[in-house]
């Protein structure tokens, strides 16, 4: 028996298919299918609350009181679930009050479902997150598939907002105050085995089969109840919870504990720590008011708009249709076994590449291997891979000494030293090894792509891949192209980013590329500071006040100031003057103090960690005083903004959109205030402009480029919203 949704067909002239399926199964469960055709992810929309709104009515309307004895909630999705709320649908929204109108609907739909007089069962087979957990929250009974693409989480904090439908209210009482901060405060989700260990789950069974395994579960549920044992909160948590001094003593740690990380610039843990704080206790209907004025007040708050914005164009950039050009890539060499190269093996072994990693010395392929070994079992213990499947993969690393076993390779990347002439000979070496349709991509941070491919017979195949260390934890690779280009090489170069998990950003050709270009302006400013007077720990400061993960000097120590003089040269020697002169970082490196790397570099490290100021750096009197922390910072965010706009103009990236999602995934540039140019948007081109000219006057080396100049004078912004 089946019951397919359709409207009256005397109102509409026509069948109509939703979202959801609702179907009547031999043994008097109600299945809900939700299977959105218009997506490749189920999402809770406006349509599918609606949906889910009819399924509500036609189970009432139900007079057989033989049906349904239970009803489960599936997805016809293979491994997907409900990825959560559509996000799109937030910036509809013109109030506060309709925010709240709206979580109001689906709150009570939800809680309708959560006072069906059978049993229900959310059966998850893959992504469970945001609105989706929220709706599994609501029903009685929760199984997971042990699929490794199950995730379940409330990810909202990461977007400046808090669950809405019911979370902050369910998941506390189910799971306990504790485990429910770390997951509301985090966003972070967990896979199968940790849902079930924290109570989150009923049971955790075999992806095979999974939909007919859920409706075996449910039937042995109905046959006997108190089969299923219910695991609540270990006593002692029940006991901190319950005394009310405690409960409290452990919110206060919590507000503590987020304002030391966040500085306060995040308003949506701090609400929810409120909101867990005010409800606890309350009856649901007091709860659940409280949790949607929280959600509407968030929503309209600066710092969400700018978290959703940078969600919004990741995953745009990570989603977008791969086009016919995208060629797959099975095969792989990898040249250069050193840190960058190891983990970039190790990131292609991941996702099923077969990869030759080639060095000429047998320390860095062992030293590479050691370390893949060492992420796969990272793996293993988190319960995404098997022991064997980690051995296959690690199988699929051939380490190599020389060029022979190409002719298979689909794409070679060289991360080998950098320097122009060796990269040349390699990839000339390498053409004649390879097949013709083999791309050549290069990890170079700052080296002349065009000039790489200079002598080949094939030019157009070589692409940049840059990708920002370390591999495997940044998200960004910035993917650049020449005037020589292959469209079907740079295509192929953007699909195995996104399958890699990475977030592509198209670059053209130009010194330092995007992130490089304009994050060196904004670390030479902070050297010249130093060498002008004013303390290392007052310039980091400034900047870690401002929302940066770290401060400027601790970010130099830890690229390595060999490194980041190299690419402060290169640059100087494309665009001249520009940049504040270095001669601290030329003096550090000549006296062997590269960073954390030699133990001393703006900092001194004992066993890994970071101690004092080097003391050979002599702060002394500043030539201009005290710099104030809201001057520091401006000193450095106007020359990153100044570079970005020519950057632009240039046409190194085509958007403003380009600019901030590189400056959030690759500098960590605080993601609240929506990138660099959302930023400058924000405090006004004006201002920034008259701080660089009068700089400028100073003594600066470069003041505020013509586009900086026009669109102060006209009044434009960077973005037209």
């Amino acid at each position: 028996m089946s019951l397919a949704f359709r409207e009256p067909e005397e109102e509409t002239g026509r069948t109509e298919h939703g979202p959801l399926r609702l179907e009547a199964h031999a043994s008097g469960i109600a299945l809900v299918w939700f299977d959105d055709p218009a997506r490749k992810v189920n999402l809770l929309d406006s349509e599918s609350l609606t949906a889910l709104r009819r399924v509500l009515d036609a189970l009432r309307q139900r007079s057989d009181h033989a049906y349904p004895r239970a009803l489960i909630l599936l997805s016809g999705k293979d491994q997907q679930f409900i990825a959560g709320a559509d996000v799109a649908e937030f910036d509809r929204l013109t109030s506060p009050e309709e925010a709240e109108a709206k979580s109001r609907e689906a709150q009570q739909l939800f809680e309708e479902f959560s006072l069906l007089p059978y049993p229900t069962v959310a059966a998850i087979n893959g992504p469970c997150l945001g609105g989706g957990t929220e709706l599994a929250l609501a029903m009685r009974y929760r199984l997971a598939s042990n699929a490794r693409k199950v995730a379940i989480g409330l990810p909202e904090v990461q977007l400046g907002i808090l669950p809405g439908f019911g979370g902050t209210q369910r998941l506390p009482r189910l799971i306990g105050l504790l485990p429910s901060l770390d997951l509301l405060l985090t966003g972070r989700s967990l896979d199968s085995r940790r849902a079930y260990r924290v109570g989150l789950v009923d049971a955790v069974l075999p992806h095979e089969r999974f939909s007919e395994r859920a409706i075996q579960w449910t039937e042995a549920l109905l046959q006997d109840p108190r089969g299923v044992k219910r695991r609540g909160p270990p006593l002692g948590l029940r006991v901190i919870e319950a005394i009310a001094p405690l409960r409290t003593a452990v919110l206060a740690q919590a507000r503590r504990r987020v304002l030391q990380q966040t500085h306060g610039h995040y308003p949506a843990p701090l609400e929810i720590i409120g909101v867990l704080r005010t409800t606890w206790g309350a009856s649901s209907a007091d709860g659940l008011k409280v949790e949607r004025e929280a959600v509407a007040r968030l929503l309209f708050t600066p710092e969400s708009k700018n978290l959703r914005r940078i969600f919004t164009l990741r995953e745009e950039a990570k989603r977008r249709p791969e086009t016919p050009l995208a060629r797959n890539v099975g095969h792989v060499a990898v040249m250069g076994a050193g840190t960058m190269g190891g983990e970039i093996a190790y990131l292609f072994s991941s996702r099923g590449a077969r990869v030759r990693l080639r060095d000429l010395k047998p320390d860095p392929l062992l030293r590479s291997l050691s370390h893949a070994r060492s992420l796969f079992e990272r793996e293993v213990s988190r319960g995404r891979l098997t022991k064997a499947e980690m051995e296959q993969a690690l199988g699929r690393i051939e380490p190599v000494f020389d060029l022979s076993g190409l002719k298979r390779i689909d794409l070679v990347l060289e991360a080998v030293v950098e320097d122009l002439p060796v990269k040349q000979a390699l990839f000339r070496e390498l053409e004649a090894q390879v097949p013709d349709g083999c791309v050549f991509a290069t990890n170079t941070s700052s080296l002349s792509v065009r000039a790489m491919s200079k002598g080949l017979r094939v030019p157009g195949r070589v692409v940049g891949m840059h990708f920002f260390n370390p591999a495997t934890r940044m998200p960004l690779v910035e993917v650049i192209r020449t005037d020589l280009s292959d469209p079907t090489a740079v295509q192929t170069v953007i699909a195995l980013a996104r399958r890699l998990g990475k977030t592509p950003v198209l670059v053209a050709d130009a010194p330092g590329f995007l992130v490089n270009r304009v994050l060196m302006p904004y670390l030479s400013e902070a050297v010249a500071l130093v060498e002008r007077g004013q303390p290392v720990r007052a310039v980091d400061h400034a900047l870690r006040d401002f929302g940066m993960p770290v401060g400027p000097l601790e970010l130099l120590d830890e690229i390595g100031l060999d490194v980041a003089r190299k690419v402060a040269h290169v640059l100087n020697d494309s665009f001249g003057n520009r940049l504040s002169q270095i001669t601290l970082i030329d003096r550090l490196v000549a006296a062997g103090e590269l960073g954390r790397k030699t133990g001393l570099g703006f900092y001194g490290y004992e066993g890994g960690r970071r101690k004092g100021v080097n003391p050979a750096i002599e702060s002394g009197t500043p030539e201009e005083g005290p710099l104030a922390p809201q001057q520091i910072a401006n000193r450095l965010l106007d020359t990153m903004v100044n570079e970005a706009a020519l950057a632009l103009e240039e046409h190194v990236v085509a958007r403003p959109e380009d600019v901030d999602l590189a400056m959030v995934f690759g500098t960590g540039f605080p993601p609240f205030r929506g990138g660099l140019l959302r930023f400058a948007d924000a405090v006004g081109i004006g201002p920034i402009v008259e701080r660089l000219a009068r700089r400028q006057q100073e003594g600066a080396p470069a003041g505020p480029c013509g586009r900086l100049q026009q669109m102060a004078l006209s009044g434009r912004s960077f973005y037209k919203d």
